[in-house]
């Protein structure tokens, strides 16, 4: 097992609440996914400057149970 593999293992086991800022864009957006897929709790901030509300909105359809 990889460290990447190990550590998702530990956040499946033990999930965590994270804050991501710039959750709308490019970088948040993929993180949000990934935390999501790992059943973890997430809180975002965005001030839409740069990010857009489609990148939420696909996130939403890609992790919804």
């Amino acid at each position: 097992m990889n460290l990447y593999e190990l550590i998702q293992t530990q956040l499946h086991q033990s999930p965590k609440t994270w804050l991501i800022t710039g959750v709308a864009g490019l970088v948040g957006n993929n993180l949000l996914e990934t935390l999501l897929k790992l059943d973890q709790r997430v809180v975002g901030l965005d001030n839409f400057d740069t990010g857009h509300q489609r990148n939420l909105d696909e996130v939403q359809t890609l992790v919804t149970h």
